[in-house]
Formats: C-alpha cells, structure tokens, sequence
C-alpha cells in the first residue's frame, strides 16, 4: 500500500539479497496520483521498498511490498506487486545533500547477479 504520510524506516537485520538499488530515482505508480521524482528504489530478491526523505527522521518508507514480478533493462525497471506497476528510473543529479544518499537499509546487503 502506498503510504501518504511516510513512516520512519528501520534498518532490517541480517543479510538481504538486493536486485537494484536507484538512487536518486524517479518513481511512478499506476496506482497513485503522482510521480515521485527524488526517492530511492531498492529491489530485494523477493519486495521492493521505496524510500523518501522524512525531515529529521531520515529516511521514511513510501511504500513497501512484496514483489510479483520485475522487468527492465538499465534505464527503466518495471515492478509488479498485488497493488499494480511501479516504473522505476534514474533521475538527473547526483542527489548530493539528501540523507537518502548515504542511507543504509539494510545491515548487511548481497548483491544478485543480474540476469
């Protein structure tokens, strides 16, 4: 579900296998009104986690959910979850000055081969 106020994010322990991870990132949802255009997308092996900025709490979640599909190449990825499609794709800048930059979701992170 798509979160109109985000939440404050908790860095997950243990290990987690991470498909992408865009920063900064352009996020559209076929389901929501509008695009986000300063967010960070991070793909598990099996949920996709969409991150914004939360004031003085850091990172907080935008949206969360387990993933049913995923296709793309590196310039756009296409993720399907229960709600609908969420198109992720890079965004201009370096998105220097943001906390989402150097956030760390994750304790320790593995990286999937791509296919």
């Amino acid at each position: 579900m798509l979160n109109e106020t985000p939440y404050p994010h908790e860095v997950i322990e243990g290990p987690v296998k991470v498909r992408n991870d865009v920063y900064p990132a352009k996020v559209t949802f076929s389901f929501g009104v509008n695009p986000y255009n300063r967010a960070r997308a991070i793909v598990t092996a099996d949920r996709l986690l969409v991150l914004v900025e939360n004031g003085a709490r850091g990172a907080g979640v935008l949206y969360d959910e387990k993933l049913e599909d995923l296709v793309g190449d590196r310039r756009q990825i296409v993720a399907t979850t229960a709600d609908g499609q969420i198109t992720i794709s890079r965004a201009g800048g370096c998105g220097c000055g943001s906390s989402l930059r150097s956030y760390r979701p994750f304790s320790r992170s593995l990286r999937m081969a791509s296919r």
